[in-house]
């Protein structure tokens, strides 16, 4: 089965639901392009040359009052906590964000469940939390919950097994 991914999921349904009239963008590279890539080959090529080394948050939205950093998660919540306070330590660093022309910086986490701890965290750290469902999330939760049962194991270890001894990538 092709791999499902479902935080790019997750965070297109967030901006297409909460953000569909605009100005957004997906998936945005933040920190500095090397001086001697620009000078060497110009901006534009220089940041498509050094793109697969960028870290991305998930979202930007820039408003005429604001930019807001937005990181969706679905598992290792507090991954996205860290996640945010790096990327707005690049904000000054990154010459190319889409748009940004010194608004204040809001970061928000986007979560499907609410934690007193994480919620503490997020405050504590100045990052504002949304907690969004969807339908199809509990489908996964249920999923990730089965894949360290036993049975989950057990099955993968004969589908690997059959895929072996079918020559099957």
């Amino acid at each position: 089965m092709p791999r499902q991914e479902r935080e790019r999921r997750y965070i297109a349904q967030y901006m297409k639901d909460t953000a569909a009239e605009g100005p957004f963008q997906l998936n945005v590279e933040l920190g500095a392009i090397p001086e001697e890539y620009v000078t060497r080959y110009g901006q534009a090529r220089a940041a498509a040359l050094f793109r697969p080394t960028r870290p991305r948050v998930d979202a930007v939205r820039w408003l005429p009052d604001s930019y807001i950093l937005i990181e969706a998660k679905l598992r290792d919540i507090k991954a996205g906590i860290g996640d945010l306070l790096y990327y707005r330590s690049l904000i000054p660093e990154t010459l190319d964000l889409p748009y940004y022309a010194g608004q204040p910086i809001i970061t928000r986490l986007v979560v499907p469940f609410e934690y007193e701890w994480i919620k503490r965290s997020a405050t504590a750290s100045g990052i504002e939390l949304v907690v969004q469902w969807y339908d199809w999330v509990s489908d996964y939760v249920k999923e990730r919950q089965h894949y360290f049962t036993a049975e989950y194991r057990d099955a993968r270890k004969e589908l690997m097994k059959l895929r072996e001894t079918l020559g099957v990538e």
